[in-house]
C-alpha cells in the first residue's frame, strides 16, 4: 500500500482549519451563553414625555416585557404599536440601554387645540383633528370652539378632512388673535366662516387661516371705521375683500375693502 507524504504546507493548512473550527465552536458558545444571559434580558422600561397616559398603558401598548431577550426587541414596531393604540400619541422614540437592560420609551403627545360642537354636544380636537374625548362645558370652554355639517361624531376618528386642517393650523395662530373669535364653522367646501364676538363674520380659505387672521383684523377695523354695521366679509379671494350685510333691511350697503 502506498505510503501518503503529507508536506509541511499541507500540514499548516490542516492545522489552520482546525483552529477555525475550534474558534467557531467557542464563538457559537459564547453566543448562546449571551443570548441566554440575564445580562442580555429587559429588566427595566422607563416611559417618559406622558402627562395624560399612564406609563403602564404605554408598556402595555409596546408588548415589551421584562424579561424578554433584548435581541428581540423590535423598536420601529413597538413605537407603531402605541401610536395606533393611543390616539393622544403623536409620536414615540424606543431605545434600548444594553449594558442597563433598560428599554426607554419616549412619548410625544398631542394637544388638545378646540372643541367640536353638535346637538349641544361638546369633545375635545386633537391637533390632527381627532375626537379625544366629550366634555361637559361646566367651567366654560378653554379652546375655539369647531362646528361643521356633521352632527355625529366618533371618539378616535376625525370628524372630517376639513375640521381636522382646521385643528393642524391652530397651533400655529396666536392666542392674541383668537381671543375675539366665538366659534369656526367648516362650511363644506373648503372655507371655514370666523363668527367674532362683534357679530362679523369672516369667511376664509382653511388652507390659508394662519395667514387670513392678520388680513381679518384689518378689513373688520377698515369697515367698522367706515359706519357699517355687522356683516360678513369675504377673505376667500385676493383684496378687495366683499362686505355683505346680513339683510337687506341693514342701513349698510354692501362694499369693498381698499
Amino acid at each position: 500500500m502506498p505510503q501518503i507524504t503529507i508536506t509541511p504546507e499541507e500540514r499548516q493548512r490542516r492545522k489552520a482549519r482546525n483552529r477555525k473550527i475550534v474558534i467557531g465552536f467557542f464563538v457559537f458558545i459564547g453566543l448562546v451563553v449571551g443570548l441566554e444571559s440575564p445580562l442580555t434580558r429587559v429588566r427595566h422600561i422607563e416611559v417618559t414625555g406622558n402627562s395624560t397616559i399612564v406609563s403602564r398603558e404605554i408598556v402595555s401598548d409596546t408588548d415589551i416585557h421584562t424579561g424578554e431577550s433584548l435581541w428581540q426587541v423590535n423598536s420601529a414596531h413597538a413605537a407603531a404599536k402605541v401610536t395606533s393604540m393611543e390616539p393622544m400619541v403623536q409620536s414615540v422614540s424606543i431605545k434600548t440601554s444594553w449594558l442597563q437592560g433598560t428599554i426607554h420609551v419616549a412619548v410625544h403627545e398631542r394637544d388638545v387645540v378646540a372643541i367640536y360642537e353638535t346637538s349641544g354636544d361638546f369633545y375635545e380636537l386633537l391637533n390632527n383633528g381627532v375626537v379625544y374625548a366629550a366634555i361637559k362645558p361646566t367651567n366654560g370652554l378653554p379652546f375655539p370652539v369647531i362646528t361643521s355639517g356633521q352632527k355625529q361624531v366618533t371618539t378616535g376618528q376625525a370628524v372630517s378632512p376639513e375640521v381636522a386642517e382646521i385643528c393642524k393650523q391652530l397651533p400655529k395662530i396666536s392666542a392674541a388673535e383668537l381671543v375675539n373669535v366665538s366659534e369656526f364653522h367648516a362650511n363644506g367646501d373648503g372655507t371655514v366662516s370666523l363668527y367674532l364676538d362683534n357679530r362679523f363674520v369672516v369667511t376664509c380659505d382653511i388652507q390659508g387661516l394662519v395667514g387670513d387672521m392678520n388680513a381679518m383684523h384689518d378689513a373688520v377695523s377698515y369697515f367698522i371705521q367706515k359706519g357699517y354695521k355687522p356683516g360678513t366679509i369675504d377673505l376667500s379671494g385676493s383684496p378687495p375683500y366683499r362686505y355683505t350685510p346680513y339683510s337687506s333691511s341693514s342701513t349698510a350697503t354692501g362694499g369693498k375693502s381698499p
